[in-house]
């Protein structure tokens, strides 16, 4: 009886620890995210106050940044299958790298006001070659062929004048006419430059309704990145984060998880170890690619 108490007594202290210790890793894993981005953010200011910021900024302060924490990445992972384990870092690592390239607009002026800047810039190019003896050429176009394509060329060029009413009036013209109208993949176009006729407007709402419409949710940061900016612009705050991109990264993550557990009886009944050699070669190399990671540059 006494042997029979002990050993119960036994498993239940190892429970309680292993409970433990599985709910101070999560809340470990929740917390590096939060201070990761501070010093993804300080990474960034840092930067701008050496030199102009660029493109490639994000990518090189991700790189700097991720190897603090690396280590506690990895410490989330509870996976045996060292292969497996490999294949979640890296797939957490790319979650990672494309989350906070849309998150850091809230907590991260320097990178928000970076983000807005390159747009405006690009606006303001565009409208510097745009000439509106052109107009009547396009107009031509449209009595001819009123076509979806000849409208939103149209509406490009109204943009780039700044005629703002315009250029959603084509717009609206194009989808209307458009065959393929109810697929958002085959209007993206249209609707991206519809958007930010709105945010030009101060129609936030309305562009952000349009974000919301095009967001696939496969990684599609550059959606992301733009409705975020348009949310951060009408006072928007980390505290409100898109919901339809919450849902749709719950849906990726459970396709993924499904996926994995998929591949992961796939591995068990017929993986030998050379496929194994070269998927691990493959993640390695996607990472790298994603990070662009060059030996040489290290040398």
């Amino acid at each position: 009886m006494k042997r029979s108490r002990l050993y119960f007594t036994i498993q239940q202290f190892c429970f309680v620890v292993c409970f433990f210790l599985l709910s101070v890793n999560g809340i470990y894993a929740q917390s590096y995210k939060a201070a990761f981005k501070d010093d993804m953010c300080h990474c960034i200011e840092q930067e701008n106050l050496k030199r102009r910021l660029t493109e490639n900024t994000y990518k090189t302060c991700f790189r700097e940044t991720l190897t603090k924490y690396a280590t506690q990445i990895d410490a989330q992972i509870v996976e045996e299958d060292p292969n497996q384990k490999f294949y979640k870092g890296q797939l957490a690592r790319k979650e990672l790298v494309l989350a906070l390239e849309y998150e850091l607009i809230y907590s991260c002026n320097t990178y928000f006001e970076f983000l807005e800047s390159l747009r405006v810039s690009k606006m303001l190019i565009a409208r510097e070659h745009a000439k509106e003896t052109d107009l009547e050429a396009y107009n031509q176009q449209v009595a001819l062929t009123p076509n979806s394509i000849s409208y939103f060329m149209r509406a490009q060029l109204q943009f780039k004048l700044g005629n703002l009413q315009e250029a959603a009036a084509d717009i609206n013209r194009s989808l209307d006419v458009n065959p393929y109208k109810a697929n958002v993949k085959s209007t993206r176009n249209e609707l991206l430059l519809l958007a930010w006729v709105y945010e030009e407007q101060n129609k936030f709402t309305d562009a952000i309704a349009i974000y919301d419409q095009l967001y696939s949710g496969d990684f599609d940061t550059k959606i992301a990145v733009l409705r975020a900016l348009a949310h951060k612009k009408s006072g928007g705050t980390s505290a409100s984060v898109p919901n339809v991109i919450k849902t749709n990264e719950s849906t990726n993550d459970n396709k993924n998880s499904a996926r994995g557990r998929r591949s992961a009886t796939r591995t068990v009944k017929a993986k030998t170890t050379s496929e194994q050699v070269v998927e691990k070669k493959k993640d390695t190399s996607s990472l790298k690619k994603l990070f662009k990671i060059d030996n040489k540059k290290g040398n």
